[in-house]
């Protein structure tokens, strides 16, 4: 199936997935509902609530609608006739004033007796779409608009591929996939562990995966000395002056750990190494001769990662950074970048690692 054909359906399928929502949680508001790339979701303010429970419920009323419906019918409206069809519906009134402030048409699409404020990009006919070819998957939150200010929303996601065995075959991949979640084998080979009461997004490695973790250093290590890199160490903690010259301040904040005060002074916790190894660099007049400058570390980083973002040790407060910086005269560059890629090449191979792409 073409791409496009493939993404009007499942775009199709979010409009039945709001349709059905409506209808069993009479009273919500219906905001936003795009198709992905393995399926679709709908943000909803629900009245009520929605749980894993009711994923079965909801993707029975789909199966229920869908029989009603066929092609799409577009409607070009006016601001005001569009504002009174959505009254009440403060997310909908928003995008709507949103659209008229761009000067853009105003449509909606409508399909048995569901109309919804859309750009367009749907499927010819709903009777095109398989039986057993769409799945209601799981229930998250999210912010309106994707803002921590506002509020949280109730995100139901859906899964649609061409074919019934399509599907069938996503779902075994994904359960398949699952066995090998580092976190679930985190847990099995007593690797590392996360602490309510030490806190979200902060692990602790245990001693099986601390004995890892210091063999893939080790070998880091060795490989970058092997490579002219010179290791160095640098603090957590950061006046704020740095990062006020660095930038972060002005367009990191929102990422970076509320400050400290000591003795009057504020400082933050490290986001990211690069200002320190700046810093390292002025500290000493350089010849030409003695360049290029390959500056390495493990760095201990702290971002503030939204808790709804946190998993295991991919997304997490506080992490490790085997992190480098160069410093080299520009006639040098192209060389440099070379040998960075060749060293990334040499540890991805002693890793067996071939599924990766440079950028």
């Amino acid at each position: 199936m073409e791409n496009n054909k493939l993404e009007h359906i499942r775009h199709s399928l979010a409009h039945l997935l709001g349709a059905s929502i409506m209808e069993l949680y009479p009273g919500s508001n219906i905001t936003l509902g795009p198709a992905i790339d393995n399926g679709f979701y709908y943000d909803v303010d629900v009245k009520g609530k929605i749980t894993d429970a009711d994923l079965e419920k909801i993707e029975n009323k789909m199966k229920e609608l869908i029989k009603t419906w066929g092609s799409f019918e577009k409607k070009v409206l006016t601001k005001e006739e569009a504002l009174k069809m959505f009254a009440g519906n403060v997310y909908k009134e928003e995008l709507i004033n949103g659209i008229a402030e761009k000067g853009e048409e105003i449509t909606i699409y409508t399909s048995g007796q569901f109309s919804d404020l859309c750009r367009g990009g749907h499927a010819d006919n709903m009777k095109e779409i398989k039986d057993g070819s769409f799945k209601v998957d799981r229930v998250a939150g999210a912010y309106w608009r994707g803002d921590e200010k506002n509020k949280m929303l109730t995100r139901v996601y859906g899964l649609a591929f061409e074919t019934k065995e399509e599907l069938e075959a996503y779902l075994l991949q994904q359960e398949e996939a699952g066995k090998r979640d580092h976190r679930k084998l985190g847990k099995e080979l007593k690797l590392f562990m996360i602490s309510e009461e030490v806190g979200k997004g902060l692990p602790l490695w245990l001693p099986n995966g601390a004995f890892i973790r210091h063999q893939l250093e080790d070998y880091m290590y060795k490989k970058e000395l092997a490579n002219d890199y010179k290791y160095v160490y640098t603090p957590v903690l950061t006046h704020k002056n740095l990062y006020e010259t660095s930038g972060h301040l002005a367009h990191y904040r929102e990422d970076m750990y509320s400050p400290i005060e000591i003795e009057g002074e504020e400082y933050y916790l490290k986001p990211m190494n690069c200002p320190h190894h700046h810093m390292i660099y002025r500290n000493s007049p350089y010849s030409y001769k003695e360049l290029p400058l390959r500056l390495a570390e493990f760095g201990l980083c702290h971002r503030f990662e939204r808790s709804g973002v946190l998993t295991g040790l991919i997304r997490a407060r506080c992490f490790t950074q085997n992190d480098s910086h160069i410093y080299c005269a520009k006639s040098d560059l192209k060389k440099e970048m070379l040998a960075v890629l060749k060293l990334f090449k040499e540890v991805y191979d002693d890793f067996d690692i071939k599924n990766y792409w440079y950028r």
